[in-house]
C-alpha cells in the first residue's frame, strides 16, 4: 500500500499540471483569436466558443502526452524509490515544455501573418532554405530580437505560476482516508477511463473524437487554425510528411508503377517514363518562333491584386495592361507548384509535380536531365537557355541545379553592380536592366529562352517604394476593409506595385528591343499577404499566368486552369512545328481539365482543397508517386 500511496500523491501533482496545461493552451488560443479577431466575419464570430471547446478537446491529447512524460520521469521512479526527487524532476520537465510552447506561440503570430496558417509543411521547406537570410528577415521584419526575450520571460512567469500552483494546493493522503484500499481500487479503475477520454480528445471512441484532421469544423480558417495548439500543429507537419513519404515511396512493384502511369493517361507499355508521357504537337498555335521567350516567376506574385475586388488599388496596373492588350491572354486560375519559391522553380525546371524530395539537391538531378523540363524541351527546339535570379547563386543550390538541367547560362545578383537590396538579393529593377542589356546584345536570329526569378517582393521590405513612385496615399484611399491601412501593410503593397512596375517596364523594353518576343508572367506562390478579413482559397492561393506576344489570342485560355508543370508543354504547343514530340506529365493548358498541386485542385470554375475531390486527389497521388520514381530511380520503367 505504501507504494500506491506515493504513486497517488505524485499522480495528483501530475493531474494538477494537466489542468494547468489545459488552461495555458486555452489562454494561448484565446489570445491568438483576439489578435486576429478583426478578420472574422459576423457569422464566424458566433463560432468562437465552438472553436474554444474543440480546441480544449484537442489539447487534451497534447496535455496528456506532456503529463505522461512527467509520470514516466518523476512519478513512476518515485513510486519504487522513496529518495527519487520527483517534484524537482516534474517541475524541470514541465518548465522545459512551457518554455518550448511559449516560444512556439510567439513564433506562431508572425508565422500566421506570413502563411495564413499555424505550423505547416513550410517548416520542412524552411530547413532547406537560406538560414542566414531567414534569420535576417526574422530580425528586421518580425522583431526576433525582442520577441524571443519576451517569449522566454513569459515562459519563466508561467513556470513560476505552475510551481506555486503545485506547491500551494493540497494533496489527499490515502493513509488518512477510511477505506483506503477501496479508494485505491476506484482510482486504478478510473485511470484507464481517463486516458481513453484524453486519447480520443474528450470522447470514448474514434468516431466521436477530435484530431487535427477533423478539427476544422468552423467556416473560418482563423478559428480552424486556432483550434490546433502548437503541439497538434507540429504533429500535423509530422503526419503530412509521413503521408507524403508514403505517396512518394518508390519501393513498389513495377506493375504497380505501370498501373499508375496508365491512370495518369500515360503509355504503360513504354520502357521509359519520358516515352510513357510523350506528346506530339499537331499544329502550332503561332506561325512563328519568338526570338526571345521570357518566363518571369515573380516572387510572392499572387493573383489577388488582379481580382475585381482589389483591382482599384492599382497594384498591378502594368500586368493588367499586358493581360488586357490585344496580344495578351490570361489563364483563369493558375496553381503554383507548391507553397514555396523552390517548389515553383523545381516544377518549371523539371516539369515534375512537387514531391518534397527537393530535386534541386538530389544527386540524380546533377547527373540526369529531366526531359519534361522547360530547358530540355526548349533546347530541342533550338533555343539557348538562360536562367536569371535576383538572389544569390548559393540559395537552394539553384545555380548548380539549373545548369545541370539544360540551362546554358546562369546569372544572379552575385555578378551585378547595384545599390540597395537585402539578404535575399538585388532590386528587381537591377535584375531586369541586366536582362535588357543581355537581350540587346544578342546576335540576329539567335533564339533564347530566359527564365527569370525575381526577389524584391519579399520581407524584409527594403525597397524605397515611395521614391520609386508608389502613390501611398492614393492606395490608402481605395483600401477595402479587407486590408489594414497601417504603414507596414502599405509598404508591403508598395513592393507588389514595385514588382509589377519592373515587369511592365521590362515588357515595354522587350517589345522595343525585339518585337518578335513572348513574355510569360506567373508567380512562385501566393499565401503570403496578411489580409484584415478572411479570404477564399482562390484569393489566397492562386497566382497569375499571362502570355503576351504577337499572335496570342485571349480565347485560348478563357476557360483554362493551369499549373506550373504545364508551362513548358503549353509553350511547345504554341511554337513547335507539327510532329514535334516532347515529354509532359500533365496535358498543356489548351486542354480543359482539372489541375492540381500539393494541396489544391482547380478547374475553370473554382479552386478548392484536394481533399474535397477524391478523384483528383487520387490522380495527384499517382503523379507524385511517378515523379518520385523519376527522381529517385531514374527514367527507366
Amino acid at each position: 500500500m505504501k507504494y500506491f500511496t506515493r504513486f497517488f500523491s505524485d499522480l495528483q501533482q501530475d493531474l494538477k499540471a494537466f489542468i494547468f496545461w489545459c488552461l495555458i493552451f486555452s489562454f494561448f488560443r484565446a489570445v491568438f483569436i483576439a489578435i486576429y479577431h478583426t478578420q472574422l466575419s459576423d457569422a464566424a464570430s458566433g463560432e468562437i466558443l465552438v472553436a474554444m471547446l474543440l480546441g480544449l478537446r484537442l489539447s487534451l491529447k497534447t496535455c496528456g502526452i506532456i503529463m505522461l512524460v512527467g509520470i514516466a520521469a518523476a512519478t513512476m521512479p518515485h513510486t519504487v524509490s522513496k529518495k527519487w526527487p520527483s517534484d524537482k524532476i516534474r517541475l524541470c520537465w514541465h518548465g522545459i515544455a512551457l518554455i518550448f510552447f511559449t516560444v512556439c506561440f510567439f513564433v506562431r503570430i508572425p508565422y500566421y501573418d506570413i502563411f495564413n496558417s499555424g505550423f505547416n509543411m513550410m517548416l520542412i521547406n524552411g530547413m532547406h532554405d537560406d538560414i542566414y537570410a531567414i534569420l535576417i528577415t526574422a530580425i528586421e521584419e518580425y522583431q526576433l530580437l525582442y520577441r524571443l526575450p519576451v517569449a522566454l520571460l513569459t515562459g519563466g512567469i508561467l513556470i513560476w505560476l505552475l510551481k506555486n500552483f503545485l506547491q500551494h494546493t493540497g494533496r489527499i493522503d490515502l493513509t488518512q482516508q477510511r477505506y483506503g484500499k477501496v479508494w485505491a481500487a476506484i482510482i486504478i479503475t478510473l485511470l484507464p477511463v481517463f486516458w481513453i477520454f484524453v486519447r480520443y480528445g474528450g470522447a470514448f471512441s474514434y468516431s466521436m473524437s477530435v484530431n487535427w484532421e477533423s478539427a476544422a469544423r468552423t467556416k473560418s480558417n482563423l478559428l480552424n487554425e486556432a483550434i490546433l495548439d502548437d503541439g497538434q500543429a507540429l504533429y500535423r507537419v509530422y503526419s503530412m510528411k509521413r503521408e507524403l513519404d508514403k505517396v512518394t515511396n518508390v519501393d513498389i512493384p513495377l506493375h504497380e508503377l505501370k498501373r499508375k502511369i496508365a491512370e495518369l493517361g500515360g503509355n504503360k507499355d513504354a520502357n521509359t517514363l519520358s516515352e510513357a508521357f510523350k506528346r506530339t504537337v499537331i499544329q502550332p498555335k503561332l506561325n512563328y518562333q519568338p526570338d526571345n521567350i521570357v518566363v518571369v516567376i515573380g516572387e510572392s506574385f499572387g493573383l489577388w491584386p488582379f481580382l475585381p475586388k482589389f483591382e482599384q488599388l492599382g497594384l498591378v496596373n502594368e500586368s493588367l495592361k499586358i493581360k488586357n492588350s490585344d496580344e495578351g491572354a490570361a489563364v483563369r486560375y493558375m496553381l503554383p507548384n507548391g507553397s514555396g519559391t523552390i517548389a515553383a522553380v523545381n516544377g518549371i525546371v523539371t516539369g515534375l509535380p512537387d514531391t518534397s524530395l527537393y530535386e534541386n539537391y538530389h544527386p540524380n538531378s546533377m547527373k540526369n536531365k529531366y526531359q519534361s523540363g522547360i530547358g530540355y524541351i526548349m533546347h530541342q527546339l533550338g533555343y539557348k537557355t538562360v536562367f536569371w535570379y535576383g538572389g544569390f547563386s548559393g540559395w537552394q543550390n539553384i545555380k548548380n541545379f539549373v545548369l545541370s538541367q539544360s540551362f546554358d547560362e546562369f546569372h544572379c545578383a552575385d555578378e551585378f553592380s547595384y545599390a540597395g537590396g537585402n539578404a535575399w538579393g538585388c532590386p528587381d529593377k537591377v535584375l531586369f536592366d541586366n536582362i535588357n542589356k543581355y537581350i540587346s546584345k544578342q546576335s540576329a536570329n539567335e533564339k533564347v529562352l530566359h527564365v527569370v526569378l525575381t526577389s524584391s517582393n519579399h520581407p524584409p521590405y527594403t525597397i524605397d517604394v515611395d521614391k520609386e513612385g508608389f502613390q501611398r496615399n492614393e492606395v490608402k484611399k481605395h483600401l477595402p476593409n479587407d486590408i489594414d491601412s497601417n504603414e507596414e501593410t502599405l509598404t508591403e503593397l508598395g513592393h507588389i506595385w514595385y514588382a509589377d512596375m519592373c515587369i511592365g517596364n521590362f515588357a515595354n523594353d522587350l517589345k522595343n528591343i525585339n518585337p518578335k518576343s513572348m513574355l510569360v508572367i506567373t508567380g512562385d506562390h501566393s499565401e503570403r499577404f496578411s489580409f484584415a478579413k478572411e479570404q477564399n482559397i482562390e484569393t489566397l492561393s492562386a497566382v497569375p499566368c499571362i502570355f503576351y506576344g504577337p499572335g496570342i489570342h485571349k480565347e485560348w485560355f478563357e476557360n483554362a486552369a493551369g499549373c506550373h508543370i504545364q508551362i513548358a508543354g503549353t509553350i511547345a504547343e504554341m511554337i513547335a512545328p507539327a510532329g514535334f514530340t516532347y515529354t509532359a506529365f500533365w496535358p498543356n493548358m489548351f486542354m480543359e481539365q482539372s489541375v492540381f498541386n500539393h494541396r489544391l485542385y482547380a478547374d475553370k470554375d473554382k479552386v478548392d482543397l484536394l481533399t474535397k475531390n477524391e478523384e483528383i486527389s487520387c490522380i495527384a497521388d499517382y503523379a507524385r508517386s511517378i515523379a518520385s520514381w523519376r527522381i529517385l530511380k531514374g527514367n527507366n520503367c
